[in-house]
């Protein structure tokens, strides 16, 4: 599937809210797990069917739903339908070439944003969708793989002491989109540093290998570019929302977060630049090495234009050509080819162009 834009052809011409899954199929089967907590008590809960779903909505506790599979339609209708969920927000859910962004309803905040990774073995960063769910006194995650970064959240939930564990749901959202933003800034980091070693790499010596990287590197940037910039909306949308949902307290933390990803927005039109840099540097390096071959190629021609010459008026075929029988024509030729050639140097080295 495209990177950049999501095939949407099976959704042409149907109605808004139709239920059907857009993307690629990541998992088997799908998992759900709860985990549910106040400021005393913490427990997991797996093996999630509807009733235990309704248990989870109905909880006293503050409770965390993760629904893992998106392909499986029936499975979010059922959750759509236990937690109230609009048609629209199920069929966002459904869609994973949604842009990031951040709506109110009447029951909830529907936040849609992309967990990135890098594929250590090419390089490229692979992107998943996460929808969250923000309730009274729940969260609802909806992911299409296994492997996500909230195992330091899960963690700080099941540690007693935390601060975590004397908030609500609001905040909970507020932690999960700051460990996806830390794994943006840990990304570009590492893309960062790969543009800085292009770059010395570059200066000592430019090669076509070099050019194919920044491409790859440019490639990869604007994925990146088109994938974190509109988090930097819904983290705006997601403070200034007027919902009851968001305490006050949790709006300094929100803030702290926009400030973090204002500062990954920011590293990556840095590196966008650096990158076109780099290749206006590979391309003049190209260039002065063209220019330099030339002008030696230059050099040659014109030295040996006029020795041309020369050698070509004596080669003539002619009997009465006159120097030809003088005992010391021949010396004197190469005498006169020697000192032509001795001038043009000595004026070319004068003009600096050697």
């Amino acid at each position: 599937m495209a990177r950049f834009i999501t095939n949407n052809s099976d959704h042409a011409g149907r109605a808004p809210g139709t239920l059907i899954f857009v993307g690629d199929r990541k998992v088997d089967q799908p998992a759900l797990e709860a985990l549910e907590f106040d400021a005393d008590t913490a427990h997991v809960i797996k093996e999630i069917g509807v009733d235990q779903m309704i248990k989870v909505r109905d909880s006293k506790h503050i409770s965390w739903l993760d629904i893992t599979g998106l392909h499986d339609t029936s499975l979010i209708k059922t959750a759509g339908e236990v937690f109230g969920l609009h048609l629209l927000i199920q069929e966002d859910i459904l869609n994973t070439g949604q842009r990031p962004k951040c709506e109110e309803y009447d029951n909830c905040i529907f936040l849609v944003l992309k967990m990135l990774r890098m594929d250590k073995s090419t390089g490229h960063i692979n992107a998943e969708q996460l929808s969250l769910v923000v309730g009274q006194n729940y969260l609802l995650s909806f992911q299409e793989e296994h492997e996500d970064v909230f195992d330091a959240v899960r963690d700080r939930l099941l540690r007693p002491t935390t601060k975590i564990r004397q908030r609500k749901s609001d905040y909970l959202a507020y932690a999960l989109m700051d460990a996806v933003v830390d794994k943006y800034i840990l990304i570009i980091e590492q893309f960062g540093d790969k543009i800085e070693q292009l770059e010395q790499e570059l200066i000592s010596s430019a090669k076509p290998s070099h050019l194919e990287k920044i491409y790859n590197y440019k490639r990869e940037i604007n994925f990146l570019r088109k994938t974190v910039r509109p988090v930097r909306e819904l983290v705006m949308e997601y403070k200034s929302a007027e919902s009851d949902l968001i305490e006050e307290r949790t709006l300094s933390y929100i803030k702290d977060l926009e400030d973090h990803i204002m500062h990954a927005t920011e590293a990556i039109e840095t590196y966008q630049v650096m990158l076109n840099d780099q290749l206006n540097l590979y391309q003049s390096m190209v260039n002065n090495r063209l220019n330099d071959i030339l002008r030696v190629l230059t050099i040659f021609s014109v030295v040996f234009i006029p020795l041309t010459f020369l050698a070509g008026i004596y080669g003539m075929n002619f009997e009465y050509l006159p120097e030809l029988k003088y005992r010391y024509g021949y010396p004197i030729f190469w005498i006169v080819l020697v000192g032509i050639t001795a001038i043009m140097l000595s004026y070319f080295k004068r003009k600096r162009w050697l």
